[in-house]
């Protein structure tokens, strides 16, 4: 992975292939202390693994799709979980066909590079876990 931090709250990132794009960014935060962040990127991955979360069960339903997919959005957030940055990050592929899928990113190799734009914010604020809806949910402490 390179970065380059390119103002005070933003960072460009690039992981070379081979490297999983979630665990990648959570080193990322862990060594820079990111507590909160924001993350939009494209690129190409291999072998991804989506998911979508169904609200009535509770459970997300995982699926791996093989070959190799342009990563044409990737948008996501971190936050503090557990003590440690929580990476969750959503995405939208296309295969060779250009035919489109999207989902929570469980887990996906770089193929050949992914850019991020990382931006950071001023803020510490954690997830915990939400018994009503199933998901780790931000803790913020205003509401309207």
């Amino acid at each position: 992975m390179f970065y380059s931090k390119v103002s005070a709250d933003k960072y460009l990132i690039r992981l070379l292939k081979g490297e999983e794009i979630n665990e990648s960014v959570k080193k990322f935060c862990e060594k820079l202390d990111v507590k909160n962040a924001g993350i939009v990127g494209i690129g190409s991955v291999e072998n991804p693994s989506l998911a979508h979360y169904r609200v009535d069960t509770k459970k997300y339903k995982e699926k791996t799709f093989k070959g190799i997919f342009e990563l044409t959005s990737l948008v996501g957030s971190v936050a503090i979980f557990e003590g440690k940055p929580l990476v969750h990050n959503h995405v939208t592929i296309s295969d060779e066909d250009m035919n489109v899928l999207g989902g929570h990113l469980v887990s996906g190799v770089v193929s050949a590079t992914v850019e991020i734009v990382l931006t950071v914010f001023d803020s510490s604020h954690t997830k915990s876990h939400d018994e009503e809806i199933g998901l780790k949910l931000w803790n913020l402490p205003e509401s309207l």
